[in-house]
């Protein structure tokens, strides 16, 4: 993959590389061959939805290879395709949307955009308003919502909390809402759930074209199904941090059909007067979340495991079970500010340990 020409985006796509290494759950485990390559893993690797996705088939042993590399690259277009529909400020549906309510519009919500819209209501008002996709204003305050706006110094604190007020006052979305707004404060903002949806687009894309076999790694957003060859997809976990001594802290295998979805403080960031701001910003406060370094969920769905790792990186060290039992997920990884770690009973029945790593097991 050829670098863009441009600086900043060098220099976000070193950032990314980076955080993607260091994400807790990480494809490397899953993907490494022990006693070499076989032939029968086919990858490609590309850039999509402001980060490097990584799709994997392992084929049976009656299938094409070239055939495999086809359907691979129909997967990256429709990808493309998806990324830019729910582009908050591309020239997509969603983009449009947007559009429309800074002229103060009420926007209709079109069919193709309706199914997660109405997730994304469902979630936020499960997880008490802690995820919610109607913050692409403080994104954009931030200098979150593209590589070039990345801030050096934290915004202004007057323009937080004039945009913390403008979100409290916008109209709440509704499940099986059609219509929206209007509210100019508003703006959406589907990062913390469409790459979740994305990984399930791509998989159940490639099971229908006969690939049952298939892990993909959308920075971090992880989703596997069924296995590699006689055993299952490996996943390591990983410490968020590139100075922790202990990189790989534990291992858990995917045997079946499960999405492995990271939140952290490490992918969009940056750093100002010893302090890391990041990009999972508090609905309630309009500043990045503080008290966790990662969130890793297991789900049955990676829209599900997108949207809770972002409710329950934003709850905290104090609430983040709590958010978890609101949102129905009970596999969950927590790496504190601190770097202890807390993994639910469920998760911690699956996960090898490794040597010198501790975890508290929580209910």
């Amino acid at each position: 993959m050829k670098l863009p020409e441009s600086p900043h985006l060098r220099l976000f796509l070193r950032r990314l590389a980076l955080g993607t290494g260091l994400a807790v759950f990480f494809t490397w485990l899953a993907l490494r061959q022990p006693q070499g390559d076989d032939g029968r893993l086919v990858q490609e690797e590309f850039l999509a939805m402001g980060t490097i996705v990584s799709i994997s088939l392992y084929l049976d042993t009656d299938q094409d290879r070239d055939a495999a590399l086809d359907a691979l690259d129909d997967a990256r277009h429709d990808l493309e395709t998806y990324a830019q529909r729910w582009s908050a400020w591309g020239d997509g549906a969603l983009g449009r949307i947007n559009r429309q309510l800074d002229a103060g519009e009420r926007v209709e919500i079109p069919a193709e955009l309706q199914p997660l819209f109405d997730a994304a209501a469902r979630l936020g008002t499960a997880s008490g308003g802690l995820f919610d996709v109607r913050v692409g204003r403080l994104v954009e305050l931030w200098g979150f919502d593209d590589e070039a706006h990345y801030r050096s110094a934290p915004p202004d604190e007057a323009a937080i909390e004039a945009a913390v007020a403008d979100l409290a006052g916008a109209p709440p979305l509704l499940p099986g809402a059609a219509e929206y707004g209007p509210a100019a404060g508003a703006r959406f903002d589907f990062g913390a759930i469409a790459k979740g949806e994305a990984t399930d687009r791509i998989v159940e894309t490639l099971r229908e074209a006969g690939y049952p076999n298939v892990i993909v790694n959308a920075g971090g957003n992880l989703r596997a199904a069924g296995r590699r060859g006689g055993r299952a997809w490996r996943i390591g976990v990983r410490h968020p941090r590139p100075g922790a001594q202990q990189r790989v802290l534990a291992t858990l295998d995917i045997d079946g059909d499960e999405a492995v979805i990271t939140s952290g403080d490490y992918e969009r960031y940056f750093e100002a007067d010893g302090e890391r701001y990041h990009h999972l910003l508090d609905p309630r406060s309009g500043m990045p979340a503080r008290g966790l370094q990662a969130v890793t969920v297991v789900a049955p769905s990676g829209a599900l495991a997108d949207a809770a790792s972002t409710a329950i990186f934003v709850a905290g060290p104090g609430q983040w079970r709590d958010t978890a039992r609101a949102l129905g997920v009970d596999q969950v990884f927590v790496v504190d500010a601190q770097g202890r770690i807390e993994v639910t009973a469920a998760l911690a029945r699956r996960i090898d340990f490794a040597e010198g790593s501790a975890a508290i097991t929580v209910p």
